[in-house]
């Protein structure tokens, strides 16, 4: 009988939630990345993450082997206690979690402290710019993805849901490689996340004429200096994009992981941006993907250009690669991305898209053994 290795990428609406079912020893083993989405809005309905974990039981008995949580955001993190409030239970033998949610990360790393608490003082004082205006009832599903404290619940039930590890491109997986037919490697993030920050310099910043005292905030790793500093810049004319900018702070700490299986390359992005990915370039021998699950939601920012993508997605092997987008729309501007898309459709036979299915659902690729 032919093995077969099955990933099932579910609806949640805004949000990631993928299970790979990997044949290993006689027995399948299964590894859970991430279950989450947008808490309010369009993109948040509890229910979907609920129908969500039920397959997902249904489908495992209800033990994973591997949990791995990409990164803090809720859009990744919440399913798992939600599920445990509703009284839904998940098994796990092991966690993986990205460096930065080790609670003791940011003592080890003070630049990292530093600079993270710069863009969340800022992050509050666009809240309280914000206030009760339409454009805060516009952003509600924005806001309610980066609310810090319900973020820092979620993570806290994730550790102690299994046994935690905290894990960077260049960490040791001695003992953690429990798979016999399937090896997992890290790719992102780096060790140290101060490494992706820019010079500090100071600005006020004004609505309506009303200024607000800041020390000028510093991306967090993956947001482009420049591209950060304009939209803060003009902040009086854009407070909703440079709520976005904030958005994408948290992203370039996603843990990215390659996994391997008789001949099939799998990579799985979290929401890793620009930065990321160049780093991914330099340092982590990037190679060619059967499967690439897209990373935040399919934004033209989440995806790498086109000479690293060149790396994952050569159009040369379009016939046996196929993308995989955990989005929904109307949650954020332009995501997904159109030309995103299409240039994915390019390089795949198929880009598979959470919005096939019902919300619960999972959309689901298979791969047998390369010959």
């Amino acid at each position: 009988m032919t093995e077969i290795l099955t990933v099932y990428a579910y609806n949640v609406l805004f949000g990631d939630a993928i299970l790979v079912e990997v044949p290993d020893g006689g027995r399948p083993r299964f590894i859970l990345i991430d279950v989450g989405n947008a808490r309010s809005g369009p993109g948040g309905e509890d229910q979907a993450l609920l129908d969500t974990v039920d397959r997902i039981i249904d489908r495992t008995g209800g033990h994973i082997d591997l949990y791995i949580m990409t990164h803090e955001h809720l859009d990744h993190v919440q399913g798992l206690l939600l599920a445990k409030t509703k009284g839904r239970d998940l098994h796990i033998d092991t966690i993986w979690m990205t460096s930065s949610a080790s609670p003791n990360y940011y003592e080890q790393h003070p630049e990292a402290k530093k600079k993270r608490l710069a863009l969340l003082e800022a992050e509050q004082a666009f809240r309280a710019l914000l206030g009760a205006s339409e454009q805060a009832g516009e952003l509600a599903g924005v806001l309610a993805i980066n609310s810090a404290s319900k973020t820092a619940d979620c993570v806290d039930h994730i550790r102690q849901a299994g046994a935690a590890r905290y894990l960077y491109r260049g960490a040791g997986l001695e003992g953690l490689q429990t798979l016999a037919k399937a090896k997992l490697r890290i790719l992102a993030p780096e060790e140290d996340t101060s490494v992706y920050y820019q010079p500090v310099t100071h600005l006020a910043l004004a609505d309506g004429g009303s200024a607000v005292a800041l020390a000028r905030p510093l991306p967090l790793p993956g947001v482009d200096g420049g591209a950060f500093y304009e939209l803060i810049d003009r902040m009086d004319g854009g407070l909703a994009e440079s709520l976005f900018a904030i958005d994408q702070a948290a992203n370039n700490t996603s843990l990215v992981v390659e996994l391997t299986w008789r001949g099939r390359r799998l990579l799985f992005a979290g929401d890793a941006e620009q930065r990321s990915w160049q780093m991914m370039a330099d340092k982590a021998d990037l190679q060619a993907v059967d499967l690439l699950k897209v990373g935040h939601h399919g934004s033209h920012n989440g995806t790498p250009p086109g000479p690293i993508l060149d790396l994952v997605l050569p159009r040369g092997r379009r016939r046996t690669a196929v993308a995989i987008v955990s989005t929904h729309p109307g949650v954020y501007g332009g995501v997904p991305d159109p030309r995103t898309l299409d240039e994915l459709d390019l390089r795949t036979s198929r880009v598979y898209r959470t919005t096939e299915v019902n919300p619960g659902a999972p959309v689901v690729v298979s791969f047998t053994p390369r010959r």
